[in-house]
């Protein structure tokens, strides 16, 4: 236990008004990264009805760097694959006047935070290639008095809240708390969270995006859909509040969140169940296992999915030629495969629920980690499966966290046409896709069993020599961890900046919310280092 002589020495060190902050009974803590480049034209938010509800609109641009050209696409948000599709990225508007940040979109988190420190996120050069957000230029800035520490999957952040105006599109969320960045490892981007809760209560500190979209009237209720394409196009789409009908197959079958007491981990995610896994090969013969029960959470900060170590197996196993390296501890295939037919499937539902296949092409789940060196997307776990972009995408996913649903199809692409999600228990609407199921042709083996995902087994083939070169920097953030603190936020204390009105004075004078946080950015340093030694000393 830490002593009381050593805690009133690192209070002692603070100001007052940071060791207030160090002191508050109600320090949360969350997950977030940022950056930003370019400016995109404002498109409108189309309102359905009268009271200003809708979906967001606008337009989509090429990443930096992007090597093959973009189709341009409305009536959406855009999405950038970026870094040979590690991530997922979106482009958001802070501040007054706007400033765009480029941020990772993760439905693993739940928090909102920009400005991760380049020196160590393992990306130096990437991670400098974007803006960073500059509060000290925002007029409507707000400084809560209130930091925390976030983890990741993979990295973490020490960040201080503020409240903010955030533009997405053309649609204005007012005084939205977000987190700014002050110490940051391995995390290259600034990250938008769209998860629940992650508290080990599932009451959320502050209300997220999500929450305030919904509150102020932008969307009717707290869902959105997402399409993140192939690695063949770098473009991809977020809808806030709409589903639309031109990005997928068949039917949108519905699959209820797990209950967090039903799940690995006990933490509330976008847990589903996975009740069957399958192979269709290039010669259209398909396999599929018996049913099984496998929680599996959607994260889409994650570059990879992670299945049990039998599924695992049984996967990579299959895939033509592949070979096992124990050293990097994943399945290794010619990147030839990719550009074969075949597709690894995955199962939804049951006899007595609505059942659901997603084909995910071998073109979508392998990944070209170096140059000419391919493996296939999936790694072992035990402790908490999750479906990551190897597997996002190919899947058209509506998420509704209202009423605790996820909305799945097949992707596909075959024009645009939105509608939107309302209210209610039925707030997302029973569609159909406009594309044409493109699965036929298929000649599966009867019934299901041809696929052993419950065996531990020897891989068939194991690489010789050196495997892939693997470090943290070829993996997207991963999904939230633990906070270190889990009581609500203050309200803003108005410290001085906008006084929450656009044409303000702002940051005129030195009494700024800015001098706040720069006083926020001792006590959140300080916090970290303090959490860390009470962590070694108990």
């Amino acid at each position: 236990m830490l002593p009381l002589t050593t805690l009133s020495l690192y209070v002692s060190l603070l100001s007052p008004a940071a060791a207030g902050v160090l002191a508050s009974p109600n320090l949360p803590i969350k997950l977030p990264i940022s950056p930003a480049q370019g400016h995109r034209s404002s498109p409108s938010l189309i309102s359905r009805n009268g009271n200003g509800n809708g979906f967001i609109r606008a337009s989509v641009h090429a990443a930096h760097g992007a090597p093959r050209k973009l189709r341009q696409r409305q009536e959406d948000e855009g999405l950038k694959n970026q870094n040979l599709g590690t991530t997922y990225t979106i482009d958001i508007d802070i501040g007054t006047p706007p400033q765009t940040v480029t941020l990772i979109l993760d439905t693993g988190s739940p928090d909102l935070w920009v400005n991760p420190q380049c020196e160590t996120s393992g990306q130096e050069k990437y991670c400098n290639s974007f803006r960073q957000f500059d509060y000290t230029k925002s007029k409507t800035i707000q400084d809560t008095g209130a930091a925390d520490i976030l983890k990741y999957g993979k990295g973490n952040v020490t960040i201080e809240y503020v409240t903010d105006d955030v533009i997405i599109g053309s649609a204005k969320i007012k005084s939205q708390i977000l987190g700014i960045g002050f110490e940051s490892i391995d995390i290259p981007l600034g990250i938008l969270g769209l998860s629940p809760s992650v508290s080990p209560d599932g009451q959320s500190p502050y209300p997220y995006l999500l929450d305030s979209m919904a509150s102020q009237g932008i969307i009717s209720s707290r869902a959105f859909s997402l399409d993140l394409r192939s690695i063949d196009n770098p473009s991809g789409a977020i809808i806030f509040g709409g589903v639309d009908l031109g990005k997928f197959s068949g039917s949108l079958a519905k699959v209820p969140m797990l209950d967090p007491s039903q799940t690995p981990s006990g933490v509330d995610r976008y847990w589903i169940v996975l009740s069957g896994v399958g192979m269709t090969y290039p010669d259209g013969e398909e396999v599929e296992s018996e049913e099984i029960g496998v929680p599996v959470f959607l994260d889409s900060g994650g570059t990879l999915s992670r299945l049990p170590e039998t599924i695992f197996q049984a996967i990579g196993d299959s895939f033509p030629g592949s070979q096992y390296d124990s050293e990097s501890g994943f399945y290794v295939v010619d990147c030839a495969v990719a550009e074969q037919a075949g597709s690894v499937d995955f199962l939804f539902g049951s006899s007595t629920s609505a059942n659901k296949k997603i084909r995910v092409p071998y073109g979508d789940f392998i990944w070209e980690l170096q140059t000419g060196v391919c493996v296939v997307g999936v790694l072992p776990t035990d402790d908490e499966p999750v479906f990551g972009d190897s597997f996002l995408r190919a899947a058209y996913v509506v998420f509704d966290q209202d009423n605790r649903n996820l909305h799945l199809a097949q992707a596909a692409n075959c024009g645009e046409q939105i509608v939107e999600i309302g209210s209610g228990q039925d707030a997302v609407p029973s569609s159909t896709g406009k594309c044409k199921d493109g699965s036929a042709g298929s000649t599966k083996t009867a019934g299901g069993g041809g696929l052993d995902v419950t065996a531990t087994r020897a891989p068939t083939r194991t690489a010789g020599g050196s495997g892939p070169a693997v470090t943290n920097s070829d993996f997207g953030p991963g999904p939230a961890g633990t906070r270190v603190s889990t009581g609500g936020i203050g309200l803003p204390t108005g410290t001085g900046g906008g006084g929450g009105s656009e044409g303000g004075n702002g940051n005129d004078d030195d009494d700024s919310a800015a001098s706040g946080l720069d006083v926020g950015v001792t006590a959140a340093a300080v916090l970290a280092g303090l959490n860390m030694l009470i962590v070694w000393l108990l």
